[in-house]
């Protein structure tokens, strides 16, 4: 029997350390993405309450500042926030990778949770492999190696940043024979620091290594992550590159225009998803007031939607 699978990929920007606004923001996203019919729903990486980017500031005054703030606005993996976010799985019937900043005691780690359709927490993985930046803000996890989760929807994994372009974790997610993987970004105000397109290149890397399709969900970085910080640098390059990958490195779907704010959805074919006999169809199709690049043509819908703007607080809502 053949399975198709819906899922869906985040460009969004976080609220900017506002923790009650970002879990609205996170069961919206959770909510739409399940309408339009998506299993699976992958977050950039720390997307609650937003990765750090004023630390690549050289302001004491604005650290110390914005660290306290992350610090408060961080949530425990069994707390109310998460709770309201395994809720929203579980009544929408949806699997949900999320990335965020978790709180113990004085402590915060850059983790990963996995939800089932059942709202049940899989799994919460602390990263371990932390840049010189993310140090001077995050404690750094027990090493260990990242689980694929063996459901009805497929066997799928996740592994946040740079840790998506190290060996030791992406041999043993294909090891387990990985079909789905979420290679969650923070997306950047400086157009891609680690490199040009490095985000973008790790990710279609990844299909290729693995043999899986990836979903590359990343972070839309504005100027209200630098809020309160006058003379804090502009942003410099285009920011919010999601993807979807086949196995072959190849993109599923068209991508959101750089900065703009939506989810990217694709079907998946799991047969096809690890075989070279992959067949594509060159007919462009038209979904709404979006054109699709040429699709599998297992999967007959697959589309990028913006979002548009709501009233809660955040200012987003799901498409």
């Amino acid at each position: 029997m053949r399975i198709t699978v819906r899922v869906a990929a985040v460009q969004a920007e976080p609220s900017w350390l506002r923790l009650s606004d970002g879990v609205e923001q996170v069961v919206e996203l959770i909510r739409a993405a399940a309408t339009r019919g998506a299993r699976l729903i992958a977050f950039p990486e720390a997307f609650l309450p937003g990765y750090p980017w004023w630390r690549w500031i050289d302001t004491n005054q604005w650290n110390v500042e914005y660290s306290t703030r992350c610090r408060e606005n961080s949530m425990t993996r069994d707390g109310v926030e998460m709770r309201a976010i395994t809720g929203a799985a579980a009544a929408h019937g949806i699997h949900v990778v999320l990335g965020f900043g978790e709180r113990q005691d004085r402590r915060i780690y850059m983790s990963q949770a996995v939800i089932d359709d059942s709202g049940k927490l899989l799994s919460v993985r602390r990263k371990a492999g932390l840049n010189s930046v993310e140090r001077k803000i995050f404690a750094s996890g027990t090493p260990n190696l990242p689980a694929v989760h063996h459901t009805p929807i497929g066997k799928y994994g996740a592994l946040s940043g740079q840790e998506n372009q190290r060996p030791l974790l992406t041999r043993a997610l294909r090891a387990d024979e990985e079909q789905i993987h979420v290679a969650a970004w923070p997306g950047s105000p400086y157009a891609d620091p680690a490199g040009p397109d490095s985000s973008i290149t790790v990710s279609r890397m990844y299909a290729l290594e693995v043999g899986a399709f990836v979903l590359a969900p990343t972070a839309v970085v504005g100027e209200p992550v630098f809020d309160g910080m006058g003379g804090a640098p502009r942003i410099s390059g285009p920011t919010g590159r999601a993807r979807i990958y086949a196995a072959d490195g190849s993109e599923v779907v068209t991508p959101l225009r750089d900065g703009e704010e939506g989810i990217l959805y694709a079907d998946l074919d799991l047969d096809a998803g690890s075989g070279d006999t992959q067949q594509r169809d060159s007919v462009p199709v038209r979904r709404g007031s979006r054109r699709v690049a040429s699709g599998w043509q297992s999967g007959p819908d697959r589309w990028a939607l913006p979002v548009s703007l709501g009233t809660y607080p955040g200012g987003i809502a799901a498409c």
